[in-house]
């Protein structure tokens, strides 16, 4: 028997930048099971394989699947994009009939009912790159020639438990401190978080900002926050399911922290000397 089709009232888009934390906030939103089961279905990646797994004709097909994998029993659709896939979402959204004037935000606000906005910031960009750099070095990114995503990103096998299931880890491999990669990358996440601050202003949305450094130790107020800012109604003493994502920041972390910071002094006072 086919399961029936819930068609979502609320929706809302969680905006990142790679390693800022979105995976745990998917996680925590998840875990209320009230609020949809929010992951990366944007990503070009992704896109290319919902399109396989559909053998669909065209992009309105793949959008029923998002919003159907998307959506909990309550009628709330969650979603993720990181900011340097926000244009590829745009571009696939044009391609559906009748949206290809639409203007932004008005054409997400189409294709996603009631649609709500959280931003997740990480105020140290130095550690957020140095977990970026990491990442890309021990293959758990792809590079798609537009930047790199994680091979392995968070699945949900379990929609009716609600559960967030991790990716198997990778094959560890020996990882390499690289100061002008960090810094790279560093420079690229404040750029790109600026672009999602013009973007906010420019359509004049209010996010619901989370910061990673205080989200991490306020798990489940946070989720209960977001509830009530997207006003869906919770019971009394909601209990949340397992948390199982867990930090990734090790001893090697602090040392490439510390030498960053020591190379960075050192290039500062070269350019003064000189």
């Amino acid at each position: 028997m086919t399961s029936k089709i819930v068609y979502p009232h609320t929706s809302y888009l969680i905006f990142a930048t790679p390693r800022s934390g979105s995976f745990l906030l998917c996680e925590a939103l998840i875990n209320t099971r009230l609020a949809g089961f929010p992951t990366e279905y944007f990503e070009p990646k992704q896109t290319r394989t919902t399109w396989k797994r559909l053998d669909a004709s065209n992009y309105a097909e793949c959008l029923a699947w998002i919003v159907k994998e998307g959506t909990t029993s309550n009628g709330v659709f969650g979603g993720k994009v990181i900011w340097q896939f926000h244009e590829t979402l745009v571009d696939c959204l044009r391609d559906i009939a009748g949206y290809e004037k639409l203007p932004v935000p008005e054409l997400l606000s189409t294709a996603f009912p009631n649609l709500h906005y959280i931003w997740i910031t990480r105020r140290d960009k130095v550690r957020q790159a140095i977990s970026y750099c990491k990442a890309l070095q021990t293959d758990t990114w792809l590079d798609l020639g537009v930047k790199d995503w994680p091979l392995n990103a968070p699945t949900i096998t379990d929609h009716r438990a609600g559960r967030f299931v991790p990716p198997s880890q990778s094959t560890i491999r020996e990882v390499m401190f690289d100061y002008k990669a960090i810094e790279r990358l560093r420079q690229g996440i404040e750029q790109d978080e600026v672009e999602i601050q013009r973007y906010f202003a420019a359509c004049g949305i209010e996010p619901f900002k989370v910061v990673y450094e205080d989200f991490v130790n306020t798990y489940e107020q946070t989720a209960l926050q977001l509830l009530d800012y997207l006003h869906i109604p919770a019971p009394p003493h909601l209990v949340l399911g397992e948390r199982t994502l867990k930090k990734q920041a090790d001893e090697q972390s602090e040392e490439w922290l510390q030498r960053y910071y020591q190379l960075k002094q050192q290039n500062e006072q070269s350019l003064l000397i000189s």
